[in-house]
């Protein structure tokens, strides 16, 4: 008969766990569940975060200024129309001299005007020179009666002189050489040729008109 040896204790069972060791799984088990919520928790809050900062910076953000492009060209300024140049023969567009006009009566041409006194000196000793500061100039003229009846040239054509000063002047010179005043009644097709004379200022820039009748006057250049 054997005997048993009841001081040591009997060896556990293979494949079974012990209680102390079943426990202390547990214990690791409970440690890592609880750290593994624990860095869940961290990463959960650190997202809102994130998207708290990011959502207030977008709520900051000031409106687009940027104006939206339609596409269309722009619209250049209009151009003003120009001004309509002024009729010929006015002051603002004298004629050149040597230029023919006329009217239903009377076709006109002023040949160049000259500085004269020498002339008209010459032409009757009892001329007197002209003012102080004038002189006397002549313009020649060629007439042309194309009227229905007759006319004369002294008492249909005058010509005078107009200044930069806006001055018209008409004085008579004296006896002058080849005097227009000479020429008589005209009929249909004659042409009256002579002189017209005028004091105007010395050196003083301005226009020549001519006038027939009661007509406007025509302007021409004075050279």
């Amino acid at each position: 008969m054997n005997t048993v040896d009841r001081s040591t204790p009997p060896a556990p069972l293979p494949g079974r766990p012990s209680a102390r060791s079943t426990t202390t799984r547990c214990r690791r088990l409970a440690l890592t569940a609880a750290a593994l919520g624990l860095a869940a928790g961290l990463t959960g809050c650190s997202l809102s975060s994130d998207d708290l900062t990011a959502s207030s910076e977008t709520a900051i953000q000031p409106p687009s200024t940027t104006t939206p492009d339609t596409g269309a060209a722009p619209v250049e300024p209009a151009t003003p129309p120009e001004s309509p140049a002024a009729e010929a023969g006015t002051r603002a567009n004298p004629h050149p001299v040597g230029t023919t006009v006329g009217n239903e009566d009377w076709s006109l041409v002023l040949g160049t005007p000259r500085e004269a006194w020498g002339e008209i000196s010459a032409e009757n000793q009892f001329n007197s020179p002209p003012e102080a500061g004038f002189e006397f100039w002549i313009v020649p003229v060629t007439a042309t009666y194309q009227g229905a009846t007759s006319g004369t040239p002294w008492l249909d054509i005058t010509v005078k002189f107009v200044g930069d000063d806006s001055v018209t002047y008409e004085d008579y010179c004296g006896v002058i050489p080849g005097d227009l005043d000479e020429v008589g009644e005209l009929y249909a097709g004659g042409v009256a040729e002579g002189n017209v004379c005028v004091a105007v200022p010395a050196g003083a820039p301005g226009l020549w008109t001519a006038t027939t009748g009661w007509g406007d006057p025509t302007f021409f250049t004075a050279r």
